[in-house]
């Protein structure tokens, strides 16, 4: 079983149902799209937002037996924005900037991006050490445990001596010049990119599919890089 420590958020669709999203959430999608079986370890408000983040995980396929509900803080939500390239023409009075992001549909146009409301995270459920503890506890035969975000310090420590107890294989993402926490040695350590497309997650999905599987960390993210279609770069 894979365990993927993270918070999901609430996406608008078109059919009005609603569905989940965020790193965690596409990373626990594509490793049960690979045949793991996946727990997502999370929080959410107790709000109609929550309840739609529950059913889209379970369409997804991904359990979520450890999602809690927070009654004090609301779900937070991806909200779409329209980003102006940098080719495009800058504002001028006649044409502000809030039309340059609605109108410009040229070849190098605005592209639509993603921002997670409430802006400020302490305005959004967050998971504490308790949370994550009581989670690996309750979640028998974890084998794979990723974080898929930042983690307060004793959070990290929680999730670290889980996989420990559980003789799991544990991944950690970090943004880009995040200071690492304390890690075990065997721990993988990756680095999110600054834009993403949603390959990141599926990339990461693959990895700790394959361990999982039981593939050994390095063959394991060779082939989820491979099979992503990714080259690799030189340093």
């Amino acid at each position: 079983m894979i365990v993927v420590v993270g918070l999901p958020a609430y996406a608008e669709t078109a059919s009005g149902e609603g569905s989940a999203g965020g790193l965690a959430v596409e990373v626990a999608a594509a490793a049960h799209a690979l045949g793991s079986v996946v727990e997502l370890v999370g929080k959410v408000g107790d709000d109609g937002a929550g309840d739609a983040v529950v059913l889209a995980l379970g369409r997804l396929g991904v359990g979520h037996a450890a999602l809690l509900r927070d009654p004090s803080r609301s779900t937070p939500v991806l909200s779409p924005v329209a980003v102006v390239a940098e080719s495009a023409l800058a504002p001028t009075p006649d044409a502000p900037a809030a039309e340059v992001l609605a109108d410009d549909r040229g070849e190098d146009g605005p592209r639509v991006e993603v921002e997670l409301l409430p802006a400020d995270p302490a305005a959004r459920p967050g998971l504490e050490a308790g949370d994550v503890s009581l989670a690996l506890r309750y979640l028998a035969e974890t084998r794979v445990v990723v974080l898929a975000e930042p983690l307060p310090e004793l959070a990290v420590a929680a999730a670290v001596e889980g996989a420990t107890y559980a003789g799991a294989r544990l991944v950690v993402l970090l943004p880009p010049g995040a200071t690492p926490p304390p890690l075990p040695p065997e721990a993988t350590l990756l680095e999110t990119p600054l834009s993403d497309d949603g390959s990141f997650g599926r990339v990461v999905g693959a990895f700790a599919s394959g361990l999982d599987a039981g593939t050994e960390p390095a063959a394991a993210f060779a082939e989820a890089v491979r099979a992503s279609g990714w080259e690799p770069v030189a340093d």
